[in-house]
């Protein structure tokens, strides 16, 4: 689907203002999170949020400002989420006591969800989908994805990108 030319000037912005904060921004998250790792995917999060609502932020006159308060507040709720995982896994334990299987109803939906999902990540261009599964199901940093594929980490959160489009898009269709 290609984009018009105000779409396409957009992308533009949003892209180069995060690659001119990008920096400042892994400062940001890093001094909240204390983890490289989390870092980066917060960082990734931050431009993937801002990404998706692109078209929204046109008016907005400040769009490095806009990312950093945007990673700051990702990060204050990756931290607050950190602190609440514990009391929450004790919560969703006791769920499981209670009746430790689906409904036959949530089963098939389930089951319905996940060849649907399937069927996106099918269609995603090869390099995109490999990066994709090393990274969401693998759980593997996008320098291990770089360095196990022979490309860059920017090469790797590219095609991270074109994944997470496609999947959007293809989750999106009933």
């Amino acid at each position: 689907m290609l984009a018009s030319g105000m779409d396409r000037a957009q992308q533009n912005d949003v892209f180069g203002v995060f690659l001119t904060v990008r920096s400042r921004l892994a400062g940001l998250i890093y001094s909240r999170v204390r983890d490289y790792s989390t870092t980066a995917d917060l960082v990734q999060d931050t431009f993937l949020r801002l990404w998706e609502r692109k078209s929204a932020l046109r008016n907005v006159s400040d769009l490095a400002g806009y990312f950093l308060i945007t990673g700051r507040n990702i990060a204050s709720d990756h931290a607050r989420r950190s602190r609440l995982a514990p009391v929450i896994a004790d919560i969703a334990q006791l769920e499981h006591i209670a009746d430790p299987y689906p409904s036959a109803e949530q089963f098939v939906v389930g089951q319905q969800e996940l060849a649907r999902l399937q069927r996106v990540i099918d269609t995603m261009p090869a390099r995109a989908r490999q990066v994709f599964v090393l990274s969401r199901i693998e759980g593997l940093t996008y320098v291990e994805i770089g360095n196990r594929l022979g490309i860059s980490p920017k090469t790797v959160f590219s095609h991270m990108v074109v994944a997470l489009e496609r999947l959007q898009a293809g989750m999106q269709i009933s």
